[in-house]
């Protein structure tokens, strides 16, 4: 836009100087016209002035023309700078953008340290919790074992106990069935032994009728009896048995 303007006024500047050039060309040869019984009518005057003009106005067209072209190249040259400065401004904003948000991120991450030491600690409780809570489940887990060991015992010594009465009871049948057996063996071996005693007993008595004496049983080294009265006989019973099967 600059440029343009420049070659608008340098456009004007050599018109005006051509067209300058041609009014004084023409009021020469108007007063030549004037007086042409003084002077000789020269066809040729103003030709080298205005080739000369014209030279010097294609030589600074072509300048403008050139200055143009490089104007141009300038006003490209200051497009890409411009460009490029625009960029390196808006890099320069954005750095100053960051070096403005560098004490709001120094402040941020301050706290993301604070943040992280709170998160230690409670990272540090929550391990320490775990650790408790370990302890209670394996409590628990201890006491439920103990339970069921405990159930499992009641289980076992109500089935001990129930075998124990059952065995009880068998032994406590065999017991009264052997004490009965050996009471019917100790009877009849005493119904036997008062058999016995009462054939002597009435033999004795029949011998006491017709000797007025009782006889008495002789040892063996005796070899015979000797006489005694009924106050000296007693009958002893054998309870051994009874007593070793009671004991046992």
């Amino acid at each position: 836009m600059m440029f343009g303007n420049l070659r608008e006024k340098l456009h004007n500047v050599v018109q005006e100087g051509l067209s300058a050039s041609l009014r004084g060309l023409s009021v020469n040869e108007v007063n030549v016209s004037q007086s042409p019984s003084e002077h000789p009518v020269n066809y040729d005057a103003g030709a080298d002035l205005l080739h000369k003009y014209q030279t010097e106005w294609n030589q600074l067209h072509l300048l403008a023309e050139d200055n143009a072209h490089k104007a141009e190249e300038v006003n490209e040259m200051i497009s890409l700078l411009h460009h490029q400065m625009s960029e390196q401004w808006k890099k320069m904003d954005t750095i100053t953008s960051c070096m403005d948000s560098i004490p709001q991120l120094v402040k941020s991450i301050e706290n993301a340290m604070k943040d992280m030491e709170n998160i230690k600690l409670l990272i540090n409780d929550v391990e320490h919790q775990l650790l408790k809570l370990d302890d209670v489940v394996e409590e628990q887990e201890l006491q439920e074992q103990m339970l069921n060991e405990r159930f499992q015992l009641a289980v076992y010594r109500s089935k001990k106990l129930k075998e124990l009465e059952k065995i009880s009871g068998e032994l406590e049948a065999d017991h009264k069935e052997k004490v009965a057996d050996l009471e019917q063996k100790i009877n009849i071996k005493l119904k036997e032994r008062q058999e016995i005693f009462n054939q002597v007993f009435q033999q004795d008595m029949r011998q006491y009728i017709i000797s007025g004496m009782v006889p008495v049983m002789k040892n063996s080294s005796n070899g015979g009896r000797d006489e005694v009265s009924l106050d000296d006989i007693e009958i002893e019973d054998d309870t051994d048995a009874l007593d070793e099967l009671l004991n046992s």
